[in-house]
């Protein structure tokens, strides 16, 4: 049996810088996969098209998000849906932009 988690922010966020990069899986169980992303200023969002749908929520900062070929701006509280193979990334945040990903297969 799976046990219950609880995890905070800015545990995550300290993980993160320590283990490097600009995202980090926390969570991966049978068919949910979470993570965060922190994307600084100037950073270059690397994301490919992934093979499952996914949920982003926009947990501090703002920036401008590419789906396909359409640009949406995103903000603290943002709760993007991307399906399956669409590509996307966050670009042009003057701040650091902290994201919480879900993964669902």
């Amino acid at each position: 049996m799976t046990e219950a988690k609880v995890f905070e922010l800015p545990g995550l966020v300290a993980r993160l810088k320590k283990e490097g990069g600009y995202f980090l899986d926390f969570l991966k169980i049978r068919d949910l996969e979470a993570g965060i992303i922190v994307l600084r200023p100037g950073e270059k969002d690397t994301q490919e098209p992934h093979s499952a749908d996914e949920l982003y929520y926009v947990i501090q900062g703002s920036a401008m998000m590419e789906l396909d070929k359409t640009i949406k701006s995103v903000n603290e509280g943002s709760i993007v849906f991307v399906p399956a193979g669409m590509q996307h990334r966050f670009y042009g945040n003057s701040e650091d932009l902290v994201v919480l990903y879900v993964f669902a297969e």
